[in-house]
């Protein structure tokens, strides 16, 4: 199985059961992968973008890193502080598209920027992979913030987003 790991942090790639388990019954979810989930909130949003990356995993399980949430657990406190999710293998253009969640009491302390950088730079170097791409709602500045820590350019945008870019 893949991990990613920095100093403080381990990336775990959600398999179709483990997904499946952080939707349905966190506490197996626990037990499978021993981490704590005790600050973990699933609002209704962000449930159904899990729901439908299970969806994607079910479909494709050899390749089931590319479309899945990774957990990022706190290597101090054993603890689920938010996941990042890979929207798909890289198209034709080795466009790669990711987005990420803090829970609340984690938000603010950097997890996510080092997240980030370590999935950037884990998918940069995959020989399909030319850009890694985010976006953000425009009012979301702590995401803005966290994409420019961890060197993405902002390149294009929408009426309500921002689109971001890492080479």
């Amino acid at each position: 199985m893949i991990e990613l790991s920095t100093k403080k942090l381990r990336l775990i790639p959600l398999n179709a059961k483990c997904l499946d388990l952080l939707i349905n019954d966190e506490k197996s979810l626990e037990i499978e992968l021993s981490v704590s989930s005790k600050e973990v909130y699933l609002d209704e949003e962000l449930r159904q973008a899990l729901k439908f990356r299970l969806a994607k995993v079910l479909d494709d399980e050899k390749n089931y890193f590319w479309h899945t949430n990774w957990l990022i657990v706190s290597k101090e406190t054993n603890s689920i502080v938010g996941g990042i999710m890979l929207k798909g293998l890289p198209n034709e253009q080795g466009d790669v598209v990711i987005g990420y969640y803090t829970f609340p009491l984690y938000q603010g302390k950097g997890y996510m920027t080092k997240a980030v950088r370590k999935m950037k730079d884990w998918l940069l170097r995959q020989s399909n992979v030319k850009y890694v791409i985010a976006d953000t709602d425009k009012n979301n500045i702590a995401s803005h913030k966290v994409l420019q820590k961890a060197g993405a350019i902002l390149y294009s945008e929408s009426e309500e987003l921002y689109f971001w870019r890492f080479e």
